[in-house]
């Protein structure tokens, strides 16, 4: 019992230590514009209070909030990637990472969302995925900054 115990405590710190990976996860939201701006104008509203929502760290609200516009948009990357966002700091990195699949599935966005799902893939232990995302990101060269840093992360796993 006593090594069940150990595992268990083990596991919960490396759950936390993602968790706590996931929390210091910027989101970029310039990057997602393209995406939004082909919405109405009240989804806008929408997504820009979902935003605050999210910036305030009310995730749960911000979930609900996306969950309407998601399916009126299916295809839209950007609110699959504010979606994931909000799951991944809610400690959720498998639906975060489902989301993010969806999002780089869409036939809109940018390399912002082959980034994105390189990182939640990486957060998630999925290296050969966040590989292959980031050579994409880096035949772009549009992030390069970013690409440098999370091939750093990638080093280091």
């Amino acid at each position: 019992m006593r090594n069940f115990t150990k595992v268990f405590l083990v596991l919960t710190v490396v759950g936390l230590a993602t968790v706590a990976q996931a929390t210091e996860f910027d989101l970029n939201f310039d990057r997602l514009t393209p995406g939004i701006d082909v919405l109405t104008s009240a989804d806008r509203d929408v997504v820009a209070d979902t935003i605050n929502l999210i910036k305030r760290g009310d995730h749960a609200l911000a979930l609900t909030r996306l969950s309407s516009l998601k399916q009126q948009n299916p295809e839209n990357s950007s609110l699959r990637i504010l979606a994931s966002y909000a799951l991944l700091q809610a400690g959720n990195l498998a639906g975060a990472f489902q989301e993010a699949e969806q999002a780089h599935e869409a036939s809109n966005g940018n390399s912002y969302k082959c980034w994105f799902l390189a990182k939640v893939a990486l957060l998630n232990g999925k290296k050969e995925l966040c590989e292959r995302e980031l050579k994409h990101v880096k035949s772009a060269g549009d992030m390069v900054a970013e690409a440098k840093q999370l091939e750093q992360e990638l080093a280091k796993n």
